[in-house]
């Protein structure tokens, strides 16, 4: 893929990526606040009915000897009603009769066998609805039957509505209203065990998505923004990965641009990096050296270049054949370039230019250059004049070569000041016994004015444009 596209195709990739994790988290966070109110529901529901079970010690020590109750108990009734907000009354059972209910305040007598536990009646006298409620055993022949209040679900409210079924066929929803009941039988009152009850809830999947919104936008928005940082991170990282792996397959590749001399011989080249796409585009340097400069890829790639050449058919020309690669402060310190000189120092003149992008840090430059000279390698500062130009680059440093900048060569013709810097630089490199060569040289008049300056190797369009190593073989070949 082409490296101008890389960039928007790793962010689309990688925003879709995060999209469908924000999707993942974001439904996964709704059913989990589905369940968690479903559960609370649960368990508020559950609480109720044991609350009236775990007072049954309680009521059974308090009227343990109760029959018709007393004013007194009948108080201690009431009270016990009051103090629990579920319960809505309590009856009074004495030898399978109601002799008393909290309800009204009256005193009344029903025929009615007690039978302990929970129990549903389908429907009441009183509201014709169903009613909920739990019968204890407080004396030898007295029983008190514990009226539930009408089932309320406030969690769930706001995400569906609730009901509790017993036996799987009788249906309670919210204020008792009976929802399903399809047992068969004469019976309007059937006794049950809290196992025999369960706790269900219809989900409005547009109510709960409302309120699902409103209650964690926070949190959505947070999660949003986790995921588009995330997709960016990972969209750089991934063009990243991408264009070292790149590098590593060779799709960036070397092309030569020869370096003649004042006759116009070739007699070496200058490396440089092209970018080849599947398509056969060759894409200019200034597409992708600055990114690669910017991400610190520069060492891979110029070790990439320097393995290509070696495992090209350059290796078979003649060793004076001048070779030169550009190089930065980082890549003098990396050994598999250092590696990779080793291996062509003895079959050409190597010459690694340094260009002014950025002044020299590390304070054992100057030594590290000795390693490379010692091996027969050569040094050029690159693009004089321009960037972090200073006269010290040239006394503290052992360069061989200074290499003219093409913006000065291409104001000689018609820009007086222009000639008298190249003049300058020209004398001042030959007083530093430093060969000079002239970059970015076009046109005929502008290589005569060089040569009455006293240059003698140029490079630029008006002798070759860079091309590819068979190519530039091919000419070498020819002369």
């Amino acid at each position: 893929m082409n490296i101008k596209y890389m960039k928007l195709y790793t962010l689309i990739v990688c925003s879709t990526f995060f999209l469908i994790i924000f999707a993942c988290c974001t439904y996964l966070l709704y059913q989990y606040d589905i369940d968690k109110k479903i559960q609370n529901e649960y368990e508020i529901q559950l609480k109720t009915f044991n609350s009236v079970v775990n007072s049954k010690e309680t009521l059974a020590s308090m009227f343990s000897k109760m029959t018709i109750p007393t004013l007194a108990e009948q108080r201690e009734l009431k009270r016990y009603v009051s103090d629990h907000k579920d319960v809505s009354s309590v009856s009074v059972i004495y030898k399978d009769y109601y002799v008393y209910s909290t309800f009204g305040n009256r005193l009344y007598s029903m025929k009615m066998k007690a039978v302990k536990g929970f129990s549903i009646k389908v429907k009441s006298l009183l509201t014709h609805k169903p009613t909920l409620s739990y019968t204890l055993q407080v004396g030898a022949n007295t029983y008190l039957k514990i009226y539930f209040k009408p089932l309320r679900f406030n969690v769930i409210d706001s995400i569906g509505r609730g009901y509790i079924t017993v036996f799987d066929n009788i249906e309670i929803g919210e204020g008792n209203q009976l929802v399903r009941h399809v047992l068969l039988g004469h019976h309007d009152e059937y006794h049950f065990h809290l196992d025999d009850a369960d706790f269900f809830v219809v989900v409005d999947p547009a109510l709960a998505l409302k309120q699902f919104v409103e209650t964690k936008y926070v949190y959505l928005l947070m999660l949003l923004l986790v995921c588009m940082v995330s997709s960016y991170i990972s969209a750089a990282y991934s063009k990243k990965i991408w264009v070292r792996i790149c590098i590593k397959r060779n799709i960036i590749r070397p092309y030569l641009q020869p370096i003649v001399n004042n006759e116009g011989n070739i007699i070496g080249a200058e490396v440089l990096a092209r970018w080849i796409t599947k398509k056969g585009q060759v894409l200019p340097p200034h597409v992708f050296i600055p990114y690669i400069e910017s991400k610190h890829l520069t060492s891979l790639l110029t070790c990439s270049l320097m393995t290509q050449v070696y495992q090209s058919q350059l290796m078979l020309v003649s060793k004076h054949l001048k070779l030169s690669f550009n190089l930065t402060e980082r890549c003098l310190f990396d050994e598999s370039i250092y590696k990779a000189s080793l291996l062509l120092a003895p079959k050409f003149e190597l010459v690694l230019e340094f260009t002014e992008s950025a002044p020299f840090s590390n304070t054992h430059v100057k030594a590290r250059m000795e390693k490379f000279h010692q091996n027969g390698m050569f040094f050029a500062l690159d693009d004089y004049g321009t960037g972090y130009s200073a006269p010290y680059y040239l006394t503290d440093y052992d360069f061989d070569y200074l290499k003219i900048d093409r913006c000065f060569i291409e104001q000689i013709e018609h820009n007086p000041k222009s000639i008298h810097v190249v003049e300058s630089l020209v004398r001042l490199a030959q007083k530093l016994q430093l060969s000079v060569i002239s970059e970015g040289v076009e046109t005929e008049k502008q290589k005569q004015m060089l040569d009455q300056w006293g240059i003698k190797q140029y490079q630029g369009f008006y002798f070759y444009k860079p091309m590819s190593v068979d190519s530039f073989m091919d000419i070498y070949r020819s002369h």
